[in-house]
């Protein structure tokens, strides 16, 4: 099962999407994959769904979107009516109750080793700030782009939220913004202001709620620009792997002397 929760939610199982039109299925899809592997007690799940306090029949009606989203399973993995219901398969492949697993006291989304741009996000930050620890800027600025680019809009967009999704996207603003304070201050570090123009420029207009600091930077940036136009896209440093997207592209600097700020940077972990 692959997720992507850095943006629209998405869950693919066999290549084919799972994510249910129903609010609420969505919603408990989603809770299941902040914590992909994991339990999630059937208690949580209530809270999320209800917080002001759940209906008579919340059980059942958790019961009742854990169907919907097996049977959506089932038909990505092109299961039969009686392999669904439990026969064993031919070919001993996994069924919905394989996927989306029923344990005591909650359930569990099992992923099967799948992909995961929340994962994929973490081990690049984190490589990003071993690199600006030992000062190896260049290396920072690429895998912390990297990670950036992950991002195309907020986390779980599309999902209706309840106090356990909201705190955990809470965490995962944080980890966006430390990674893009750490990005910053590779680029500023590299003198690489076009990047810092185009990078900040895109995540303004992607996100919400930005803080107003970057948006002085741009400002400050664009109001200073060169009246020649920027030229092609060239390696910093010599040749080196190729990035994409706008944290990543290397374009030649048309950008006069300008002092850029130093940041204070945003503390903490990635997110779980």
């Amino acid at each position: 099962m692959d997720l992507k929760v850095l943006g629209l939610l998405t869950v693919h199982e066999s290549g084919t999407p799972i994510v249910p039109t129903e609010a609420s299925a969505r919603q408990l899809l989603a809770l299941l994959a902040a914590h992909a592997d994991h339990i999630v007690p059937t208690a949580v799940l209530t809270q999320e769904l209800w917080p002001e306090g759940p209906p008579h029949h919340a059980g059942e009606m958790i019961e009742s979107h854990v169907r919907r989203l097996r049977e959506l399973i089932d038909a990505a993995l092109g299961l039969r009516r009686e392999e669904a219901a439990g026969a064993p398969t031919a070919s001993g492949r996994r069924t919905a109750c394989d996927v989306l697993v029923t344990l005591s006291g909650g359930y569990r989304l099992d992923t099967g080793g799948g992909t995961s741009d929340l994962r994929v996000f973490q081990r690049a930050a984190g490589a990003g700030y071993r690199a600006m620890e030992l000062e190896d800027y260049e290396t920072a600025a690429e895998r912390l782009g990297e990670a950036l680019a992950l991002w195309t809009a907020d986390a779980y967009t599309g999902v209706v939220t309840g106090p356990h999704l909201r705190a955990h996207i809470a965490r995962l603003e944080q980890a966006r913004l430390r990674a893009l304070d750490q990005w910053v201050e590779a680029q500023r570090r590299l003198g690489r202001r076009h990047d810092l123009y185009t990078g900040l420029s895109v995540f303004l207009s992607r996100f919400r709620n930005s803080p107003a600091r970057y948006e002085v930077m741009v400002t400050e940036l664009g109001t200073r620009r060169g009246s020649r136009a920027c030229g092609a896209a060239v390696p910093a440093g010599g040749p080196r792997r190729s990035a994409s997207g706008p944290f990543g592209t290397r374009r030649a600097a048309c950008f006069p002397s300008v002092t850029l700020p130093r940041l204070q940077l945003t503390g903490g972990s990635p997110a779980n």
